[in-house]
C-alpha cells in the first residue's frame, strides 16, 4: 500500500525520536529557556488614537510572559526552518499534563476556532441540528451554517443566563441527532451555566447527543459553583469534548493556539476534519511550553484581572448601572440605551468597547484590562455620567 503525505505526517508526529526525525529534534529541539524575572504587570500609559485602550475583543492585555517571548523569538532563529512534527508531540504532551490526562485525549488546534468547526462538523449526520443559547459566541452557529446545518436558538433564562432546562428540552425534541454548543463561562453575558444541571444532562447520556462545550474563559473563574466539564471527560464519558484556547489567559490570541479535549476515540474522530494536528505553528508551540507552567505568570494574570474585575464593578454598582456578575476577563453592562452613541463617545477618548450582540442591544461588553486600565475607563464613565450619557 503507497505511503501518503497524510500518513508521513502522522507516523512523525506520533513518533518524534524515530531515526527520520532524529536529525531535525536535534537541531530544532526546544532548549531550556532560564528562568526570567518575575512577571510584573506593565505600566499604565493613556491612550492616544495611534494606540487606543482595547476594552473590545476580550484579549489579555498584560501580554505573553518574559518566558514565552523569549521563547518565541528563539523559535524563530532556531526551529522556524523544521517541520513542527516533534514540536507537536511535546505541546499535546503539555496539555495533557495541564489537564491530567493523557496525549491521546488532546488535538491540537489553532485557536480554538478550528476546534469549534471540526468538534462540530465530525458529528454532522443528515438529521442532525445545532442547539444553541441565543446569546453565546457565534463560531458555532457561524461552523453549522456554512455546511447546511440546522440551528436551534433557545431562548436565554433571567439575567440572560443560559436556559439549561429549555436546553435539554428542545434538544430532546428533536428527531435526529443533537449537537449541543456554547461558552462556559458565556460570551457574551460572562456568567457561568448552572453546572449542576449542565453535568447532569450530559451524565444522561441523551440518545443521539453530542456537546461541545467551549472553556475558553474557564481559568479566569473565582467562583467555587463552577465545575469543569473536564471532570466529566476525566470519568470516561464519551458524548462531549471541551475546548480549550491560549488565546485569553495565557495572552497568546495572534499566536493561534488551542486544543481539544476528550476521550480517545472522539479525539480520534475529531481529528478526521483537520489536515494535520501536527502542522501547529512551531513559534506558538514554543511559546506555549514556556507559558503553560509558568505559575506565576498564570497567577499574575488572574489576580490583575480579579482586581479589574472589582475595579469595574465597584464602580458600576457607584453610578447605579445594571450589570451581570461575570467570571471571566470582560463585563456585560446594561445601559438602557443605544449601544451606538455610548461606543463613538468612549472611541472619542480613545476607549474601544465592544460590539452590539443582539437581542441584547442595549447591553454592552467591556473587556478588563489591567486594574489601572479600568481606574482610566471607569473616570471616562462617571464623566459620561455627569454628561447625562449613561
Amino acid at each position: 500500500m503507497p505511503i501518503t503525505r497524510r500518513d508521513l505526517f502522522r507516523a512523525a508526529g506520533a513518533t518524534a525520536g524515530v531515526t527520520l526525525l532524529s536529525g531535525c529534534a536535534a537541531r530544532a529541539g526546544a532548549p531550556a529557556v532560564a528562568a526570567s524575572e518575575a512577571f510584573v504587570v506593565p505600566p499604565f500609559a493613556a491612550p492616544t488614537a495611534e494606540k487606543p485602550l482595547k476594552l473590545c475583543f476580550n484579549e489579555n492585555l498584560l501580554g505573553m510572559s518574559p518566558k514565552a517571548k523569549k521563547a518565541a523569538m528563539q523559535a524563530v532563529a532556531e526551529a522556524a526552518s523544521y517541520y513542527p512534527f516533534a514540536e507537536a508531540e511535546k505541546m499535546r504532551a503539555a496539555c495533557a499534563r495541564f489537564m491530567k490526562a493523557k496525549p491521546e485525549n488532546i488535538m491540537l488546534s489553532h485557536g480554538s476556532a478550528e476546534s469549534i468547526r471540526a468538534s462540530i462538523e465530525a458529528y454532522i449526520t443528515p438529521d442532525a441540528a445545532l442547539f444553541v443559547p441565543e446569546l453565546t459566541y457565534s463560531d458555532g452557529e457561524d461552523t453549522a451554517r456554512k455546511n447546511g446545518l440546522k440551528v436551534v436558538k433557545v431562548p436565554m433564562g433571567p439575567n440572560w443566563s443560559i436556559d439549561i432546562d429549555a436546553m435539554r428540552k428542545a434538544a430532546a425534541a428533536h428527531k435526529g441527532r443533537a449537537i449541543v454548543y456554547f461558552v462556559n463561562p458565556n460570551n457574551p453575558t460572562s456568567t457561568i451555566a448552572d453546572s449542576e444541571k449542565l453535568l447532569a444532562w450530559i451524565r444522561s447520556r441523551p440518545r443521539n447527543t453530542f456537546f461541545v462545550i467551549d472553556e475558553a474563559y474557564a481559568e479566569y473563574v473565582t467562583d467555587p459553583a463552577y465545575v469543569s466539564c473536564k471532570t466529566l471527560v476525566d470519568a470516561g464519558y464519551d458524548n462531549l469534548c471541551v475546548l480549550k484556547t491560549f488565546s485569553k489567559i495565557f495572552a497568546m490570541a495572534g499566536l493561534r493556539l488551542g486544543f481539544a479535549y476528550a476521550a480517545p476515540e472522539v479525539i480520534k474522530t475529531i481529528r478526521k476534519q483537520v489536515a494535520y494536528d501536527v502542522m501547529i505553528n512551531v513559534v506558538a508551540i514554543r511559546a506555549g511550553l514556556a507559558e503553560i507552567d509558568d505559575k506565576q505568570f498564570l497567577e499574575t494574570s488572574l489576580n490583575e484581572n480579579t482586581k479589574a474585575r472589582n475595579v469595574l464593578h465597584a464602580t458600576l454598582d457607584e453610578l447605579g448601572i445594571e450589570y451581570l456578575k461575570g467570571q471571566t476577563n470582560f463585563a456585560f453592562m446594561n445601559l438602557k440605551a443605544p449601544l451606538k452613541p455610548f461606543v463613538d463617545r468612549m472611541a472619542a477618548r480613545h476607549i474601544l468597547v465592544g460590539r452590539p450582540f443582539p437581542p441584547a442591544v442595549e447591553w454592552c461588553r467591556v473587556s478588563l484590562g489591567t486594574a489601572a486600565d479600568m481606574q482610566y475607563f471607569c473616570e471616562a464613565l462617571r464623566e459620561f455620567r455627569k454628561n447625562g450619557w449613561v
